[in-house]
């Protein structure tokens, strides 16, 4: 549709399609952190509960199930609490961040996008209107190369720090507390 419109401003071509593959890399890492969410899930529940566990996440939002990681955490079963210093700080941080990206990732996949003004050298602008309390919320981002690239910095250290809590609760797991 894009490469038609404006064939002939290659510029325009290439920065269409630079969004295109961001939107791309973006999905598939949130869905990494997703993933990663599940397979936390998947251990503390144990092996004979993997169908179970599978209906159960698949009945949840992203937000129930951030919310039920950090209930799982919290709960130092099956993990054993932690004892490093700043440990609450982390997890209460991430928990805070992937809701946040949640919210990012919803604004970014329900959004509409202007590409109109590509052939002036003008970024891509996002647009999505949402309602919370019973006002409209209007959000608008431009999607330049560094706006694009400073949200995929964001994505990855997320990314990171989840992984890094997961690691010390791999460490932590205590097989005898399944139920």
């Amino acid at each position: 549709m894009t490469r038609n419109r404006w064939q002939e401003v290659p510029d325009a071509v290439l920065e269409a399609e630079r969004l295109y593959k961001f939107v791309g890399e973006y999905v598939i890492v949130f869905q990494w952190l997703e993933g990663k969410i599940d397979e936390m899930f998947l251990l503390a529940r144990g092996r004979e509960s993997r169908e179970e566990t599978f209906g159960w996440l698949a009945q949840k939002t992203n937000a129930q199930k951030v919310d039920a990681f950090y209930e799982m955490i919290i709960a130092d079963k099956p993990f054993r609490p932690v004892t490093l210093d700043g440990w609450s700080d982390r997890m209460i941080s991430v928990r805070d961040r992937l809701h946040a990206e949640r919210r990012r990732r919803n604004g970014i996949l329900h959004a509409q996008f202007l590409f109109d003004f590509l052939t002036i050298g003008a970024p891509v602008v996002r647009t999505h209107v949402t309602q919370r309390n019973g006002n409209l919320i209007f959000e608008q981002d431009d999607l330049s190369p560094s706006r694009c690239d400073e949200i995929m910095r964001d994505l990855a250290q997320l990314a990171f720090d989840l992984n890094m809590l997961c690691v010390q609760l791999y460490h932590t797991f205590d097989p005898s507390e399944l139920n």
